[in-house]
């Protein structure tokens, strides 16, 4: 070859090789998704704490003290307000989707690629995490490709045939011989199937993929919220260990670990339940934190949500005018477990004494909220007013009557809850100073927190698509 030409393939070289060094390069990347997870249900964690230790301020989330912060938009090709399939096949795939598709186009003719399927094809291992089923909608973004989110059987033999290496989280939609057939293919596929503690503490690297089903999994097919689950319950920051355990190594992995039940929370506006799910991600971002210690050089960490969920507000009409989140404190349950007592209880009533006598007495059920929640309890800043007494009158009424489900005016008030519960839920927010503004999700712009290698690219505010762009760039 000339010397000319061997000047030129050098300075090529050179020039190849100044470009690999200033082009970032993660082989480690966590993707956290706190599901529903606005700025202010971090804040609302955050002043939590704060209030717990008898300030007025914030005790700052670990994922808010990431040094570099951002925001982005979160509308789907068809609506301003997104859901949870069509937002993160943006966040995955960096292109806009329907609302209810996952990982396929807007019109349905083909797949998308997502950056867990660029990051197999480049020999990272692949964990998926989450506190609801794994076949949901967020979960399955990493592995399914669908036309509808709830095609959950088709869901589930794309896991099995996906060839990533741990899964973890809450059961299938999918029961009886439906769900059997769907182990058995997940066995043959090569994952080891886990339903119990001691099996899961007992895995070591080199067992081989898993396929990890919380054993706790409830009827709602996820896992109990923070609050109501039993102390030994294996936790999300928990199954994230035994990711790292099970993962690291020299191909180096992309984990998405998702918070599932903020979003839940919030659709039913229970405050006290989203702080507690909140601060459950935000232990497990403090793992991938212990880890990235670890690995400085080569590790990201990125945390976000798919929407907004309830349009939680720090502050609200008729409030006591003081924002105190310690009131939340004397909720001794979700929601959702003191509406199923509660529930109990009055059909117990209503055996023994007749329907009409308890809708005459409602003395009981504000018994009942006092206890489990502590509205009405002047000792605990929890008095309730004229106003409050008649909204909670009039919502105890309702409870006894059919729902209209029809009237606007109905569902504003109750949304698809328990008339009386929802009535108390809402009022112990207002009363700690929370408001919220819909049973549903909303379109506002969702925060960006990252640390590690890379981390400068996702900063500003851009379009949820913007992260499967910078995330590509970086990986390994």
């Amino acid at each position: 070859m000339p010397f000319k030409y061997h000047k030129y393939l050098w300075i090529f070289i050179l020039l190849f090789m100044l470009s690999a060094c200033g082009q970032p390069r993660a082989k480690y990347i966590f993707l956290f998704i706190g599901d529903g997870m606005g700025t202010i249900q971090m804040n609302a964690a955050e002043r939590y704490l704060a209030a717990m230790e008898g300030k007025c301020g914030i005790v700052p989330l670990a994922m808010n003290q990431a040094p570099v912060h951002g925001m982005i938009t979160t509308y789907s090709a068809n609506r301003y307000i997104t859901d949870s399939a069509a937002g993160i096949t943006a966040i995955l795939c960096g292109q806009k989707t329907t609302n209810g598709t996952l990982n396929m186009d807007a019109e349905h003719r083909y797949p998308l690629k997502t950056v867990s399927e660029a990051a197999r094809e480049r020999g990272m291992k692949i964990g998926i995490i989450s506190t609801v089923g794994i076949d949901h909608a967020t979960p399955a973004g990493m592995y399914a490709h669908q036309p509808k989110r709830s095609n959950y059987a088709d869901i589930a033999l794309q896991l099995a045939y996906s060839g990533f290496d741990y899964f973890a989280g809450a059961d299938f939609q999918a029961t009886g011989n439906e769900r059997d057939s769907i182990i058995s293919l997940v066995k043959r596929n090569g994952l080891i199937y886990v339903n119990n503690a001691t099996a899961f503490h007992y895995l070591e690297p080199g067992a081989g993929r898993v396929l990890f089903v919380h054993p706790d999994s409830n009827h709602e097919k996820a896992l109990p919220y923070s609050m109501d689950r039993d102390a030994h319950s294996i936790t999300l920051s928990q199954m994230l260990e035994k990711a790292l355990l099970m993962l690291e190594g020299p191909e180096g992995f992309f984990i998405l670990i998702e918070g599932g039940k903020i979003d839940w929370a919030c659709h039913g506006n229970d405050a006290a339940a989203s702080i507690h799910e909140t601060l459950a991600l935000d232990e497990a971002v403090k793992t991938a934190l212990a880890f990235y210690e670890k690995n400085p050089k080569n590790t990201l960490i990125l945390i976000t949500a798919d929407h907004e969920t309830g349009g939680m507000s720090m502050g609200t009409n008729y409030g006591d005018n003081l924002v105190d989140l310690s009131k939340l404190q004397w909720q001794k349950a979700s929601f959702t477990e003191l509406i199923r007592e509660y529930r109990d209880i009055r059909e117990y009533n209503i055996e023994k004494n007749g329907r009409d006598s308890l809708m005459k007495n409602p003395d009981w059920a504000f018994e009942f909220a006092r206890e489990y929640t502590g509205l009405g309890d002047p000792d605990k800043g929890l008095a309730i007013n004229e106003y409050e007494k008649k909204h909670l009158l009039e919502a105890y009424e309702q409870s006894f009557k059919e729902r209209n489900w029809s009237d606007p005016y109905e569902y504003i008030l109750y949304g698809g809850y328990d008339p009386f519960m929802m009535a108390v839920s809402r009022t112990l927010s207002r009363k700690a100073g929370i408001g919220w503004t819909t049973y549903s999700h909303t379109g506002a712009p969702v925060p960006v927190r990252v640390f590690g290698t890379g981390s400068e690219l996702f900063g500003t505010f851009y379009d949820n698509t913007g992260i499967a762009e910078r995330l590509l760039k970086i990986l390994r």
